[in-house]
């Protein structure tokens, strides 16, 4: 099992467990996470989000240094012996998101902020690994935004908010294309909107990141796959005037470029 290693993060064994957590709050969260970790699922006031095969989500309340955070842990389950002797040889999905939410912050991309990844192991084959991190406050997927928040505004307010959104977001897409970065699943359900105070702007955030990858040069092939992704899911909701604002934040100054834009 290769251990990640990252200046912001500490490494410990613990029994069973191996534990990356982040460093200016070890002593706040060593305690409750060297215990076992499927308890949080367990506490009083826990909402189960997802509960399925491969993972379970939820969201619970802890006590860090005196303040009550809302925390979402996602345990990754060892669902089969294939996936389990696998897993020998291969990082697990916590560790995957803890590199990747760094690799994001790292590239000025906004994500939730990481505060643990935990592996229990045996002979070397994970049992579950666990992912905790800060919940975004007031944070909506992109197409519960768009459908909730956006779609209702009416006249020429509504028409410019949606078109700085969905101009915001190609942008989004182009700064992480710019950087080689790669997200496996970018779908809509995996970016998160968070509306500043003022209202006047949104914040996206990434979810899901165990797919994330940093390449030197992104191939055209995994750029179009991420627009595909967002097209058969929030691009369901869009018009294609919408469509065509996405794209002139996705292309930036090359928008004018009829080439460009029509490939």
């Amino acid at each position: 099992m290769a251990v990640y290693q990252h200046p912001e993060f500490i490494f410990e064994k613990r029994g069973s467990l191996s534990i990356h957590v982040v460093r200016t709050l070890t002593e706040a969260l060593m305690p409750c996470i060297a215990r076992d970790p499927d308890r949080f699922f367990h506490l009083a006031g826990c909402e189960i989000i997802k509960d399925q095969r491969k993972i379970k989500v939820a969201r619970i309340k802890i006590n860090i240094c005196g303040d009550t955070k809302a925390v979402y842990i996602k345990r990754y389950n060892a669902f089969s012996w294939r996936y389990r002797f696998g897993s020998i040889f291969q990082s697990s999905g916590a560790v995957r998101s803890l590199r990747g939410a760094v690799i994001l912050s790292e590239s000025g991309i906004f994500t939730a902020r990481p505060l643990a990844a935990v592996d229990s192991r045996s002979w070397g084959m994970l049992n579950g690994s666990f992912f905790l991190s800060e919940e975004i406050a007031n944070g909506k997927t992109a197409d519960m935004y768009w459908r909730e928040e956006l779609v209702t505004m009416k006249g020429k307010e509504g028409i410019r908010r949606r078109n700085r959104f969905v101009g915001a977001l190609g942008e989004l897409f182009r700064c992480l294309h710019k950087q080689g970065l790669y997200h496996n699943d970018l779908k809509d359900a995996n970016i998160l909107v968070q509306p500043d105070a003022s209202g006047n702007a949104e914040h996206f955030y990434l979810l899901d990141l165990e797919g994330i990858r940093q390449y030197r040069k992104l191939n055209r092939r995994r750029q179009i796959k991420n627009l595909v992704q967002l097209n058969r899911t929030l691009g369901k909701y869009l018009r294609a005037a919408n469509k065509l604002r996405f794209l002139e934040g996705y292309l930036g100054p090359t928008f004018s470029n009829r080439i460009d834009k029509r490939a």
